[in-house]
């Protein structure tokens, strides 16, 4: 099933003291760093910004993650998702 075909899950996000961040609803992590996690939502791109950021879990079947880390900003982008390493490289 593409995965514009499938059916929208929940979204949700919940930040503990700058210091915890929940999401739910994340479709899959394109890229992470200690200073940006990029993640694709049903509601576009959610950027994650901030200083040693860890992915502490993250399940693909429920869309759960959880990020430790200093969070200095959360921002969504619209568009397409990109398709991956090299979608994004010859975009």
């Amino acid at each position: 099933m593409a995965e514009a075909q499938k059916p929208m899950k929940k979204h949700q996000l919940t930040v503990d003291g700058r210091e915890k961040l929940t999401a739910v609803g994340i479709r899959r992590v394109d890229s992470f760093s200690p200073e940006l996690i990029t993640a694709q939502t049903d509601l576009g791109q959610l950027n994650i910004k901030g200083e040693g950021l860890h992915i502490e879990t993250l399940s693909s079947e429920t869309g759960d993650m959880l990020v430790t880390g200093k969070v200095a900003a959360l921002s969504y982008t619209q568009g397409s998702p990109a398709t991956g390493f090299f979608g994004r490289l010859f975009k």
